[in-house]
């Protein structure tokens, strides 16, 4: 009996986050894959620099270690991935779901966040040097050993999130709600806050 309910609990997370094998070979055969449906897939170690993957769903897939240089992921859905190690450089990325995203020394520089939802994603250890964070979710962000040097922060709310031992120098914000704790540790790094920064 236990082996049979195993069977259908495995089949069960078999169909809720497994990918659609013909958007796969289509992703791999044409080198873009449009509103695709990937969740749950194993893209580990994979170059996808200068595709266009916008609109699709990597929910659950492993992609640690990918190359996604120039890449859009504009709106795609990065939910629960693991993407360890990934470069996302100088890619863009609005308005996509990245909640609970596992992107631990993963590579953000110059990427395009715009309007994207990274509330409980873990980017310790990251390297976000110029990325664009503009109206981004950020609920409970790890930020914590994260460096964020000339990045932007404009209209967003920190005070959930950690920034801890976070390299901050240069960082612009605007419009952003911070902790006493948070707006000390950035203007020790030398951040530029405007005068809209509210600290509390």
């Amino acid at each position: 009996m236990r082996r049979v309910l195993a069977a259908l609990l495995c089949l069960g997370l078999v169909q809720l986050y497994g990918y659609d094998p013909a958007h796969l070979k289509k992703l791999l055969e044409e080198k873009e894959c449009i509103g695709c449906d990937l969740r749950g897939a194993d893209l580990r170690d994979i170059d996808f620099s200068g595709w266009d993957l916008s609109k699709s769903d990597f929910s659950h897939a492993n992609v640690s270690r990918s190359i996604f240089v120039m890449a859009d992921l504009n709106e795609a859905n990065l939910s629960d991935a693991n993407a360890t190690e990934s470069v996302f450089w100088k890619g863009t990325m609005e308005r996509a779901d990245l909640t609970r995203i596992h992107a631990q020394g993963a590579n953000f520089k110059g990427t395009h966040l715009n309007g994207s939802n990274l509330s409980f994603a873990d980017l310790r250890g990251t390297k976000s040097w110029k990325a664009n964070f503009t109206d981004a979710v950020l609920r409970k962000t790890d930020f914590t050993d994260a460096e964020l040097g000339d990045a932007k922060f404009i209209r967003n709310d920190l005070r959930s999130s950690k920034l801890i031992r976070t390299l901050l120098w240069k960082t612009h914000f605007s419009d952003v709600k911070m902790t006493k704790a948070q707006c000390a540790h950035a203007k020790k790094e030398e951040a530029l806050l405007d005068s809209n920064v509210t600290c509390r």
